[in-house]
């Protein structure tokens, strides 16, 4: 079975690319990669809930990774307890 999908400009550019450089065919490395994904992609057992009592402990500022992502001059801030947070649930 084929079917379409939309892809991002960057991310067909970059396949166009990989599959000059492999010879396989973009269909070939399409598909790799997404059951790659899928394979690497597991999910949490953790409920909302759960998740919230394992950020408990965290300092409600953070931790020293805006000291460490600001050397750096770039002109987005970075908000590590939401980053943080937004890595365990996986959004």
């Amino acid at each position: 079975m084929l079917t379409t999908i939309r892809l991002d400009k960057e991310i067909q550019k970059q396949l166009k690319l990989r599959s000059a450089e492999t010879g396989k065919s973009q269909l070939e490395l399409a598909n790799q990669y997404i059951l790659e994904g899928l394979r690497n992609n597991k999910p949490s057992n953790l409920s909302l809930d759960e998740i919230d009592g394992l950020l408990a402990h965290d300092k409600p500022e953070g931790n020293n990774l805006r000291k460490f992502a600001n050397l750096i001059n770039n002109s987005s801030e970075i908000d590590e307890v939401k980053e943080k947070k937004e890595t365990y649930r996986g959004l």
